[in-house]
């Protein structure tokens, strides 16, 4: 391949991502990031993270609703911890509300953070 190629390697372990945060990585390839680190830096960097997170949580709730329910859904709102769903029908709202802790607790899951606190269902 070339000496470059050989040069990375000998740094890393089989099938291990050169990054700073993992141990037995040498000190000439602490500069080198995943493309998740740099995303989360720039995120950050530029005040985007509530605007990513609201993304993956709707991306989410309609992963975990179905087809169905998610075409009955009207709005979905993510703000200061709270998800806000607008709901079509009544029946829907009820049924919704009584699966509240579920929804809640997959859509976190599913995200990997504790980001929705609370769900209020109009």
């Amino acid at each position: 391949m070339g000496e470059e190629y050989d040069i990375i390697q000998k740094g890393r372990r089989k099938g291990q991502l050169a990054s700073p945060n993992r141990p037995g990585v040498r000190k000439e390839f602490k500069n080198e990031y995943t493309i998740d680190e740099l995303l989360k830096v720039i995120y950050d960097h530029y005040d985007m993270s509530d605007q990513v997170s609201e993304v993956a949580i709707r991306n989410a709730y309609n992963e975990i609703a179905g087809t169905l329910i998610v075409q009955l859904t009207r709005k979905v709102e993510f703000k200061e911890g709270t998800l806000t769903l607008t709901v079509a029908s009544a029946a829907l709202k009820q049924e919704l509300s009584y699966h509240k802790e579920g929804i809640k607790t997959k859509i976190n899951a599913k995200i990997g953070e504790e980001k929705v606190k609370k769900i209020v269902i109009h």
